[in-house]
């Protein structure tokens, strides 16, 4: 015994032996223990290391100074217990920031700086250290210009006219380099698609010679803008006339037409306000006997660039006449100047009259009628333009939106109509 008592690798592994058991021991007792508290046993806090993300704070004098450069958020490792990096996270008043207090215009290389976080942790920002540029405070006045975008993708039959702004001109207010570096403020505005004037409010954004935006503020920051949206086609009714006499003993008994209506379109809205009527086609009776159709080009009145459609048919229907309208044209003896003619007038205008003292009216599409006037052909021979009057009677009415009944007057022994019965009349 005293032998292996002598021996070392013998008490090394007895006392291994002991440390195996006295941990079962102390263990088990730990695991069977229901009364064991955490008071019994001993803590030690975990040092713990997080990366949280705070806002970026800039000091210096903001009535005479504008930094560039700074980035808005930095990020801040922190290194230390759970209990102190959990109290960190919690809302409080602790920052990172940078201090220019007291430093003249230029390029630095700024320290950032953390308060308010909890004692026992090793606040550690990321980056250590911004570049920001300090310039001069200034301001200019500059004008403002409006982009209208997709003016070519306008509705069908319509134009862009020029925008109209509440806002002229913005106060611009920068650094001094930034805002000498301005060359223009502007807007956009999309007109796509419109079919109607375009009113929108649009932001105001300033930029450099390269189209690069600049980062000033802008007073105001936005402008209202109207873009007016020109409609370059309307419709206009157009009617046939006939000339020549058909056949003896044959006369024409009415016409037709393919289209009562024509769609002109012009290069610009003012050209388009000036035509107010087409003339009437003209086909030739002379001869007739049986019906006969025509395919009649539209005229195109000036200052229009297409008409649609471009012809019209128009079908005269002779009737044979019977033999007590021959015993009468006979009575009436040939060449007296009695038969009946239909003459076509365009281009009539129309007098406003009875309107209240103090208003104003307007005519919202048409100003001018065609009128038809029938009576004995020696007279209507002799009859023009300003033999025939047109006008609307406004008595009694206010102002806002009429709809107003169009009256003909023509010399004694003839009948007019004019081709419109009613129009439509803005009282302001």
């Amino acid at each position: 015994m005293d032998k292996l008592l002598n021996n070392n690798w013998f008490v090394k592994i007895v006392s291994f032996v002991m440390a195996l058991m006295l941990y079962a021991i102390v263990s088990a007792g730990e695991g069977t223990s229901p009364t064991s508290t955490p008071s019994s046993i001993a803590v030690h806090p975990e040092q713990q290391s997080t990366v949280v993300t705070e806002n970026l704070a800039v000091k210096y004098d903001e009535n005479k100074y504008v930094v560039s450069g700074a980035p808005q958020t930095v990020n801040v490792r922190l290194s230390g217990s759970n209990e102190s990096i959990l109290k960190a996270k919690l809302p409080s008043t602790k920052s990172a920031f940078i201090d220019l207090t007291n430093m003249k215009p230029g390029t630095y290389d700024a320290r950032v700086q953390t308060r308010g976080f909890p004692s026992g942790l090793n606040v550690q920002p990321s980056p250590k250290t911004v570049r920001v540029t300090i310039q001069k405070k200034t301001s200019k006045e500059l004008p403002v210009a409006i982009d209208v975008l997709n003016k070519d993708n306008l509705a069908d039959g319509y134009s862009v006219g020029d925008p109209v702004m509440d806002t002229k001109t913005v106060t611009v207010t920068g650094g001094e380099d930034t805002v000498d570096s301005i060359a223009f403020v502007k807007g956009v505005i999309d007109v796509k698609d419109a079919n109607a004037t375009v009113n929108k409010k649009v932001s105001l954004h300033a930029y450099n010679n390269d189209g690069d935006q600049v980062n000033v503020k802008i007073s105001p920051s936005s402008a209202h803008v109207r873009v007016p949206i020109n409609k370059l086609a309307k419709q206009l009714s157009i009617k046939a006339v006939t000339t020549g006499t058909p056949a003896e003993g044959y006369s024409v008994s009415s016409v037709d037409l393919s289209a009562e209506t024509v769609t002109v379109s012009a290069s610009d809205s003012a050209a388009l306000d000036q035509i107010t009527a087409l003339e009437p086609l003209s086909v030739s009776v002379d001869g007739l006997k049986k019906d006969k159709r025509f395919s009649v080009s539209v005229p195109v009145p000036a200052g229009v660039s297409k008409v649609n459609p471009e012809k019209i048919e128009v079908t005269v229907h002779i009737a044979k006449e019977t033999a007590a309208s021959s015993s009468e044209s006979s009575d009436s003896g040939s060449g007296s100047g009695t038969d009946e003619q239909t003459k076509e007038l365009t281009n009539i205008p129309i007098k406003i009259t009875g309107l209240k003292d103090g208003l104003n009216a307007d005519f919202d599409k048409e100003d001018h009628v065609s009128v038809s006037v029938t009576g004995p052909s020696r007279d209507i021979d002799q009859l023009s333009k300003s033999d025939v009057q047109a006008e609307v009677d406004l008595s009694g009415l206010d102002a806002g939106k009429h709809q107003v009944a169009v009256a003909v007057d023509a010399p004694d022994g003839l009948t007019a109509k004019a081709d419109l019965s009613k129009i439509s009349i803005t009282i302001s």
